[in-house]
């Protein structure tokens, strides 16, 4: 096992440092950019999954809307989705949805 570490150490020195360079400016670019994707989506550290959005959390959403009286906003949202009412959209479409509604109010 030494023999191996010691094999790998001098397979590392005998690299031009110009490329050792390289490779750490490149590792620390990833890493810087991994961190402004975070920010700007966002996630908070830890990252975490997103919880997908239910037909619970938009009923909700629209509870508040319809007592601000904005039933009609509400109706013309779910008519975009090609529905009449919230159970007849399809559910690939409830992040988008929710979206909307929370930019309504």
């Amino acid at each position: 096992m030494t023999n191996y570490v010691q094999n790998l150490e001098s397979a590392n020195a005998a690299q031009p440092a110009n490329l050792v360079k390289e490779r750490r400016q490149i590792a620390a670019k990833t890493a810087k950019s991994n961190k402004a994707e975070q920010v700007y989506s966002g996630q908070a550290e830890p990252w975490e999954p997103r919880q997908p959005v239910t037909l619970e959390m938009i009923r909700t959403k629209f509870a508040g809307l319809v007592q601000a009286g904005r039933q009609c906003e509400i109706r013309a949202l779910l008519r975009h989705y090609g529905a009449e009412r919230l159970p007849d959209v399809p559910t690939k479409y409830f992040d988008e949805l929710l979206h909307a509604a929370e930019k309504l109010g």
